[in-house]
Protein backbone atom coordinates (compact mmCIF):
# COMPACT_ATOMS: atom_id res chain seq x y z
CA UNK A 1 0.00 0.00 0.00
CA UNK A 2 1.24 3.61 -1.08
CA UNK A 3 1.73 6.01 1.48
CA UNK A 4 -0.93 8.27 0.29
CA UNK A 5 -3.64 5.30 0.27
CA UNK A 6 -2.35 5.05 4.05
CA UNK A 7 -2.87 8.21 4.62
CA UNK A 8 -6.03 9.06 2.93
CA UNK A 9 -8.72 9.59 5.50
CA UNK A 10 -11.54 6.56 4.76
CA UNK A 11 -8.65 3.59 4.91
CA UNK A 12 -8.03 5.23 8.47
CA UNK A 13 -9.14 2.51 10.97
CA UNK A 14 -11.94 2.76 13.58
CA UNK A 15 -12.09 1.31 16.55
CA UNK A 16 -14.18 -1.75 17.45
CA UNK A 17 -16.45 0.02 20.54
CA UNK A 18 -18.18 2.50 17.86
CA UNK A 19 -19.95 0.53 15.05
CA UNK A 20 -20.47 -2.35 18.02
CA UNK A 21 -21.94 0.48 19.93
CA UNK A 22 -24.19 1.66 16.43
CA UNK A 23 -25.51 -1.96 16.36
CA UNK A 24 -26.42 -2.73 19.83
CA UNK A 25 -28.64 0.85 19.53
CA UNK A 26 -29.95 -0.38 16.71
CA UNK A 27 -30.94 -3.90 18.03
CA UNK A 28 -32.79 -1.91 20.83
CA UNK A 29 -34.65 -0.48 18.05
CA UNK A 30 -36.14 -3.77 16.87
CA UNK A 31 -33.09 -3.90 13.76
CA UNK A 32 -31.59 -6.95 13.04
CA UNK A 33 -27.53 -6.34 13.72
CA UNK A 34 -26.73 -9.23 10.97
CA UNK A 35 -28.98 -7.81 8.06
CA UNK A 36 -27.43 -4.29 8.79
CA UNK A 37 -23.98 -6.11 8.73
CA UNK A 38 -25.34 -7.70 5.39
CA UNK A 39 -26.47 -4.32 4.05
CA UNK A 40 -23.16 -2.78 4.58
CA UNK A 41 -21.14 -5.49 2.93
CA UNK A 42 -19.42 -6.23 6.03
CA UNK A 43 -19.51 -10.40 7.20
CA UNK A 44 -21.84 -11.51 9.71
CA UNK A 45 -19.20 -12.69 12.57
CA UNK A 46 -16.75 -9.35 12.00
CA UNK A 47 -16.95 -8.65 15.49
CA UNK A 48 -16.54 -12.23 16.92
CA UNK A 49 -12.97 -10.79 18.05
CA UNK A 50 -13.75 -7.92 19.96
CA UNK A 51 -10.62 -5.86 18.86
CA UNK A 52 -11.77 -5.97 15.24
CA UNK A 53 -11.73 -2.52 13.45
CA UNK A 54 -13.10 -1.37 9.93
CA UNK A 55 -11.82 1.03 7.93
CA UNK A 56 -13.73 4.64 7.94
CA UNK A 57 -15.06 3.78 4.61
CA UNK A 58 -16.67 0.44 5.99
CA UNK A 59 -18.04 2.71 9.09
CA UNK A 60 -19.73 4.92 6.79
CA UNK A 61 -21.70 2.35 4.64
CA UNK A 62 -22.68 1.16 8.60
CA UNK A 63 -23.90 3.95 9.74
CA UNK A 64 -25.83 4.83 6.77
CA UNK A 65 -27.87 1.60 7.03
CA UNK A 66 -28.16 2.26 10.36
CA UNK A 67 -29.73 5.49 10.18
CA UNK A 68 -31.61 4.10 6.82
CA UNK A 69 -33.18 1.17 9.25
CA UNK A 70 -34.28 3.40 12.20
CA UNK A 71 -35.01 6.93 11.01
CA UNK A 72 -33.07 8.02 13.71
CA UNK A 73 -30.85 10.67 12.71
CA UNK A 74 -29.93 12.13 16.10
CA UNK A 75 -28.24 8.46 17.01
CA UNK A 76 -25.00 9.89 17.36
CA UNK A 77 -25.43 11.76 20.61
CA UNK A 78 -26.99 8.06 21.78
CA UNK A 79 -23.64 6.61 20.85
CA UNK A 80 -21.78 9.07 22.90
CA UNK A 81 -24.00 8.95 25.78
CA UNK A 82 -23.43 5.04 25.87
CA UNK A 83 -19.22 5.44 25.87
CA UNK A 84 -18.45 5.88 29.51
CA UNK A 85 -14.11 6.09 30.07
CA UNK A 86 -14.60 2.05 30.85
CA UNK A 87 -15.15 1.44 27.00
CA UNK A 88 -12.21 3.06 25.49
CA UNK A 89 -9.49 0.19 27.30
CA UNK A 90 -6.61 0.95 28.18
CA UNK A 91 -6.99 4.85 27.91
CA UNK A 92 -10.22 4.85 29.88
CA UNK A 93 -8.46 2.91 32.37
CA UNK A 94 -5.87 5.32 32.56
CA UNK A 95 -8.47 8.40 32.51
CA UNK A 96 -10.57 6.61 35.46
CA UNK A 97 -6.63 6.28 37.41
CA UNK A 98 -5.97 9.97 36.81
CA UNK A 99 -5.70 11.97 40.23
CA UNK A 100 -7.93 14.40 39.25
CA UNK A 101 -10.00 15.60 36.32
CA UNK A 102 -8.07 17.95 34.43
CA UNK A 103 -5.06 14.97 34.69
CA UNK A 104 -8.05 12.98 33.18
CA UNK A 105 -8.64 15.56 30.82
CA UNK A 106 -4.60 16.06 29.73
CA UNK A 107 -4.23 12.46 29.24
CA UNK A 108 -7.40 12.27 27.39
CA UNK A 109 -6.29 14.74 24.48
CA UNK A 110 -2.75 13.38 24.86
CA UNK A 111 -4.25 10.01 23.44
CA UNK A 112 -7.08 11.55 21.70
CA UNK A 113 -5.85 9.76 18.19
CA UNK A 114 -6.38 6.84 19.66
CA UNK A 115 -10.03 6.76 19.32
CA UNK A 116 -10.75 10.44 17.44
CA UNK A 117 -9.20 10.03 14.07
CA UNK A 118 -11.42 12.51 11.83
CA UNK A 119 -11.32 14.93 15.22
CA UNK A 120 -9.00 17.33 16.21
CA UNK A 121 -9.18 18.22 20.02
CA UNK A 122 -7.64 21.14 22.11
CA UNK A 123 -8.22 22.55 25.76
CA UNK A 124 -8.13 26.20 26.72
CA UNK A 125 -8.23 26.91 30.30
CA UNK A 126 -7.18 30.73 30.75
CA UNK A 127 -10.68 31.45 32.28
CA UNK A 128 -13.59 31.05 34.73
CA UNK A 129 -14.97 28.86 31.72
CA UNK A 130 -12.66 25.81 30.16
CA UNK A 131 -13.14 24.77 26.54
CA UNK A 132 -12.52 21.84 24.55
CA UNK A 133 -12.44 22.66 20.61
CA UNK A 134 -13.46 20.18 18.13
CA UNK A 135 -12.47 20.46 14.70
CA UNK A 136 -12.95 17.84 11.53
CA UNK A 137 -9.64 17.20 10.22
CA UNK A 138 -10.80 15.40 7.48
CA UNK A 139 -13.81 15.61 4.53
CA UNK A 140 -16.05 13.32 6.29
CA UNK A 141 -19.38 13.09 4.64
CA UNK A 142 -22.60 14.27 6.04
CA UNK A 143 -24.29 12.52 7.75
CA UNK A 144 -21.32 10.54 8.77
CA UNK A 145 -19.46 14.50 9.84
CA UNK A 146 -22.31 15.63 12.40
CA UNK A 147 -23.09 12.08 14.47
CA UNK A 148 -18.74 12.11 15.05
CA UNK A 149 -19.19 15.46 16.40
CA UNK A 150 -22.40 14.52 18.02
CA UNK A 151 -20.74 11.31 19.75
CA UNK A 152 -17.77 13.21 20.26
CA UNK A 153 -19.34 16.12 22.65
CA UNK A 154 -21.78 13.97 24.04
CA UNK A 155 -18.99 11.57 25.11
CA UNK A 156 -17.13 14.52 26.83
CA UNK A 157 -20.23 15.28 28.15
CA UNK A 158 -21.10 12.13 29.93
CA UNK A 159 -17.24 11.62 31.18
CA UNK A 160 -17.85 14.87 33.40
CA UNK A 161 -20.83 13.73 34.94
CA UNK A 162 -19.63 10.29 35.82
CA UNK A 163 -15.95 11.49 36.88
CA UNK A 164 -16.76 15.33 38.35
CA UNK A 165 -20.60 15.03 39.30
CA UNK A 166 -20.64 17.91 37.11
CA UNK A 167 -24.39 19.33 36.42
CA UNK A 168 -26.00 20.68 33.65
CA UNK A 169 -24.88 24.58 35.24
CA UNK A 170 -21.74 23.11 34.44
CA UNK A 171 -21.55 22.47 31.27
CA UNK A 172 -22.37 23.91 27.59
CA UNK A 173 -22.38 22.41 24.67
CA UNK A 174 -21.99 24.69 21.39
CA UNK A 175 -22.37 23.21 17.56
CA UNK A 176 -21.20 25.33 14.67
CA UNK A 177 -24.59 24.41 12.41
CA UNK A 178 -28.06 25.43 12.55
CA UNK A 179 -30.34 22.86 14.81
CA UNK A 180 -31.42 19.85 13.39
CA UNK A 181 -35.04 18.39 13.87
CA UNK A 182 -34.19 16.22 16.52
CA UNK A 183 -32.74 19.03 18.68
CA UNK A 184 -34.87 18.19 21.35
CA UNK A 185 -33.70 15.36 22.02
CA UNK A 186 -30.26 16.98 21.88
CA UNK A 187 -30.97 19.43 24.68
CA UNK A 188 -32.90 16.76 26.85
CA UNK A 189 -29.71 14.99 27.03
CA UNK A 190 -26.80 17.73 26.74
CA UNK A 191 -28.69 20.70 29.01
CA UNK A 192 -27.49 23.90 27.65
CA UNK A 193 -26.75 23.90 23.87
CA UNK A 194 -26.43 26.16 21.14
CA UNK A 195 -26.46 26.23 17.85
CA UNK A 196 -25.09 28.28 15.01
CA UNK A 197 -22.23 29.24 17.20
CA UNK A 198 -18.36 29.97 15.29
CA UNK A 199 -17.24 26.55 16.67
CA UNK A 200 -18.20 23.79 17.83
CA UNK A 201 -17.01 23.65 21.48
CA UNK A 202 -17.37 21.50 24.61
CA UNK A 203 -17.86 24.16 28.10
CA UNK A 204 -17.10 23.81 31.62
CA UNK A 205 -17.03 25.27 34.38
CA UNK A 206 -13.32 25.48 34.92
CA UNK A 207 -12.97 25.05 38.98
CA UNK A 208 -13.93 21.03 37.87
CA UNK A 209 -10.87 20.25 36.67
CA UNK A 210 -9.43 20.07 40.58
CA UNK A 211 -11.84 17.59 41.09
CA UNK A 212 -10.09 14.74 42.61
CA UNK A 213 -11.01 11.28 41.12
CA UNK A 214 -12.57 8.32 43.86
CA UNK A 215 -10.02 5.49 41.60
CA UNK A 216 -6.94 7.03 41.87
CA UNK A 217 -4.05 4.74 41.11
CA UNK A 218 -0.78 5.79 40.80
CA UNK A 219 0.55 2.29 39.92
CA UNK A 220 -2.58 1.55 37.40
CA UNK A 221 -1.93 5.05 35.49
CA UNK A 222 1.25 3.97 35.03
CA UNK A 223 0.58 0.77 33.58
CA UNK A 224 -1.90 2.05 31.52
CA UNK A 225 -0.10 5.40 30.30
CA UNK A 226 2.31 3.01 29.42
CA UNK A 227 -0.18 0.65 27.02
CA UNK A 228 -1.09 3.79 25.64
CA UNK A 229 2.32 4.58 24.04
CA UNK A 230 2.47 0.84 22.86
CA UNK A 231 -0.91 1.55 21.37
CA UNK A 232 0.10 4.97 19.87
CA UNK A 233 3.63 3.48 18.73
CA UNK A 234 1.61 0.95 16.79
CA UNK A 235 -0.62 3.31 14.81
CA UNK A 236 2.36 5.44 14.08
CA UNK A 237 3.68 2.61 12.02
CA UNK A 238 0.06 2.28 9.87
CA UNK A 239 -2.29 5.23 10.49
CA UNK A 240 -0.70 8.59 11.49
CA UNK A 241 -0.32 11.66 9.04
CA UNK A 242 1.99 14.54 9.15
CA UNK A 243 -1.13 16.43 9.38
CA UNK A 244 -1.83 15.68 12.71
CA UNK A 245 1.90 16.41 13.70
CA UNK A 246 1.57 20.29 12.20
CA UNK A 247 -1.52 20.69 13.96
CA UNK A 248 -0.28 19.71 17.30
CA UNK A 249 2.73 21.95 16.90
CA UNK A 250 0.69 24.99 15.17
CA UNK A 251 0.59 26.90 18.10
CA UNK A 252 0.18 30.24 18.85
CA UNK A 253 3.55 32.18 20.04
CA UNK A 254 4.56 36.05 20.55
CA UNK A 255 6.03 35.76 16.86
CA UNK A 256 2.86 34.14 16.14
CA UNK A 257 1.91 31.06 14.04
CA UNK A 258 5.28 28.82 13.13
CA UNK A 259 5.44 29.58 8.94
CA UNK A 260 6.28 26.75 6.78
CA UNK A 261 10.23 26.36 7.10
CA UNK A 262 9.81 26.24 10.99
CA UNK A 263 7.38 23.82 10.95
CA UNK A 264 9.56 21.70 8.63
CA UNK A 265 12.62 22.50 11.00
CA UNK A 266 10.38 21.24 13.96
CA UNK A 267 9.27 18.62 11.85
CA UNK A 268 12.88 17.23 10.79
CA UNK A 269 11.90 17.09 7.09
CA UNK A 270 12.22 19.90 4.24
CA UNK A 271 9.86 22.84 3.18
CA UNK A 272 9.75 20.79 0.23
CA UNK A 273 8.49 17.56 1.73
CA UNK A 274 6.24 18.78 4.21
CA UNK A 275 4.73 20.56 1.51
CA UNK A 276 4.40 17.46 -0.38
CA UNK A 277 3.36 15.46 2.32
CA UNK A 278 0.44 17.65 3.28
CA UNK A 279 -0.82 17.45 -0.49
CA UNK A 280 -1.10 13.39 -0.06
CA UNK A 281 -3.35 14.02 2.84
CA UNK A 282 -5.31 16.22 0.73
CA UNK A 283 -4.72 19.83 2.98
CA UNK A 284 -2.02 22.65 2.75
CA UNK A 285 -0.31 24.80 5.01
CA UNK A 286 -2.20 27.87 4.64
CA UNK A 287 -5.46 26.20 5.28
CA UNK A 288 -4.08 24.55 8.25
CA UNK A 289 -3.04 28.08 9.43
CA UNK A 290 -6.45 29.66 8.73
CA UNK A 291 -8.32 26.62 10.88
CA UNK A 292 -6.18 27.61 13.73
CA UNK A 293 -6.85 31.14 13.51
CA UNK A 294 -10.49 30.39 13.93
CA UNK A 295 -9.88 28.33 16.66
CA UNK A 296 -7.98 30.82 18.34
CA UNK A 297 -9.96 33.68 17.57
CA UNK A 298 -12.96 32.48 19.40
CA UNK A 299 -10.72 31.81 22.63
CA UNK A 300 -8.93 34.95 22.78
CA UNK A 301 -12.38 36.91 22.12
CA UNK A 302 -13.72 34.90 24.95
CA UNK A 303 -11.13 37.34 26.67
CA UNK A 304 -13.55 40.65 27.59
CA UNK A 305 -10.08 42.29 28.98
CA UNK A 306 -8.82 42.07 25.18
CA UNK A 307 -9.26 45.03 22.70
CA UNK A 308 -10.80 43.15 19.32
CA UNK A 309 -8.44 45.16 17.79
CA UNK A 310 -5.24 43.23 20.03
CA UNK A 311 -6.83 39.90 19.34
CA UNK A 312 -6.48 40.72 15.57
CA UNK A 313 -2.93 42.04 16.41
CA UNK A 314 -2.21 38.94 18.14
CA UNK A 315 -3.40 36.57 15.16
CA UNK A 316 -1.17 38.11 12.62
CA UNK A 317 -3.88 40.84 11.33
CA UNK A 318 -2.09 44.25 11.26
CA UNK A 319 -5.37 45.62 10.20
CA UNK A 320 -8.16 45.17 12.47
CA UNK A 321 -10.66 45.34 9.26
CA UNK A 322 -8.76 42.42 7.42
CA UNK A 323 -9.64 40.25 10.56
CA UNK A 324 -13.10 41.12 11.06
CA UNK A 325 -13.60 40.22 7.15
CA UNK A 326 -11.94 36.83 7.93
CA UNK A 327 -13.84 36.01 11.26
CA UNK A 328 -16.97 37.13 9.15
CA UNK A 329 -16.43 34.46 6.68
CA UNK A 330 -15.19 31.56 9.40
CA UNK A 331 -18.19 32.41 10.95
CA UNK A 332 -20.66 34.32 10.32
CA UNK A 333 -20.52 36.79 12.35
CA UNK A 334 -18.50 40.30 13.19
CA UNK A 335 -15.73 39.74 16.15
CA UNK A 336 -18.12 42.60 18.00
CA UNK A 337 -21.48 40.28 16.78
CA UNK A 338 -20.10 37.57 18.51
CA UNK A 339 -18.86 39.49 21.92
CA UNK A 340 -22.22 40.75 22.33
CA UNK A 341 -23.98 37.08 21.89
CA UNK A 342 -21.93 35.68 24.26
CA UNK A 343 -22.65 38.32 26.96
CA UNK A 344 -26.22 38.21 26.94
CA UNK A 345 -26.08 34.38 27.09
CA UNK A 346 -24.34 34.84 30.21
Amino acid sequence: MTRKRKTEWWHRSVPAIYPQTYLTLARERGVDPDRLLLQAGLPADLFANPRTEISFLQMNTLVAAVLNRTGDDGIGIEVGWRLPPTAFGNLGYALLCSATLQDAVVLCLRFWHLMGRVLQASMNTSGPTGVIDLMLVAPVPEPFQHLVQELALAGFYRGFQLLAGATAADLEVWFQGPPPAYADHVTARLGQVRYNMPATQFRFSAHLLQTPLAMHNPTGLQFAIQQCEREESLLNEIDHPVREKVRRNLVLGNAGYPSLQKMSEILSMTTRTLRRRLEDEGIQYKTMVEETKRRDAVRLLDDQVLEIQQVAILLGYQDPANFTRAFRQWTGQTPSQYRTTRRSSR
